[in-house]
């Protein structure tokens, strides 16, 4: 029989708590990282200071969504998104790519964007899921019918609030590794007036160099999930093994413009979020300095 004295039997109950503690730790952060933070859906609050778009927009807002991977039927966090966007009242949504994750998921797309309420427009562009899953023409019967304009490929002026307009842009999926990458945005930018305010939408978050170098003020894009895990450094290997840049996400100052990734709505490859969860982003604007 073995036999122990208090201080045995004191750090065999240490033992004890700390590893029941440890258990439970590991618990906790397994359900948050499945089931909570994936559900979690957060509002970043950004504040773009560009006095060209601040004089254009005045004091309009622009809501960003991203990845949102459709597929099966809109459940709890695809309802909960379209309550949160509908009660900031933004006066335009944007949607930066990969709407969908299935071949019939096309009705969800009307379904979800319908039931949308900003003041003025949506506007999106497609992404390497959208481009697998939804070919052919029908897909643009399924864009009109919910209320989204596509923007993939095209600028255009729109009106602000402020002293004058600002341009919308937009690229698709392919991004980076297009050929001919650097004509085709010449072309998407051939009407773009010199100096003009431009917000692009880009799906490739590693296309914003060029853009703003060819004069974008502010690039929007999605794709990365926010790297999945946001341990600082963990993001970053996540995003490498998507053979992606250091474009995770958040605002990044580029020459004389901005770029921000948004950390999308759906998990990718893995079902997982930790320290990183769903966003939306609501963009203000403010005069520079």
């Amino acid at each position: 029989m073995i036999r122990l004295n208090n201080r045995g039997n004191k750090l065999l109950v240490c033992w004890f708590i700390a590893g029941l503690v440890a258990a439970g730790v590991s618990g906790f952060l397994l359900f948050d990282a499945l089931v909570l933070e994936p559900n979690w859906i957060t509002v970043d609050r950004v504040v773009i200071r560009d006095d060209g778009l601040s004089r254009a927009l005045g004091d309009m807002t622009i809501a960003q969504i991203s990845d949102l991977h459709l597929q099966e039927e809109l459940g709890f966090k695809e309802k909960e998104l379209i309550r949160r966007l509908n009660n900031l009242e933004p006066d335009i949504i944007v949607v930066t790519g990969d709407l969908v994750e299935d071949e019939t998921a096309g009705s969800l797309v009307t379904e979800f964007f319908s039931q949308l309420k900003p003041k003025l427009w949506s506007y999106g562009i497609l992404g390497n899921s959208d481009r697998k899953y939804l070919k052919g023409s029908e897909y643009k019967q399924i864009w009109r019918r919910s209320g989204l304009s596509l923007i993939g490929g095209s600028c255009r002026p729109m009106g602000g609030e402020g002293n004058g307009i600002f341009w919308l842009g937009g690229i698709d999926f392919p991004g980076y590794e297009f050929p001919g990458l650097d004509d085709e945005i010449d072309r998407i930018l051939k009407s773009l007036p010199p100096g003009a305010p431009l917000i692009f939408l880009s799906y490739d978050p590693d296309l914003a160099p060029i853009l703003i170098d060819k004069g974008a003020d502010l690039v929007l894009s999605g794709d990365t999930h926010g790297g999945i895990i946001g341990i600082p450094g963990w993001g970053i290997i996540f995003h490498d093994f998507f053979g992606r840049s250091e474009f995770v996400r958040g605002l990044f100052r580029i020459g004389d413009g901005y770029l921000y990734v948004n950390r999308g709505i759906a998990t990718k490859v893995l079902p997982i979020r930790f320290l990183c969860p769903p966003e939306i982003t609501l963009f203000s604007f403010r005069p520079a300095g």
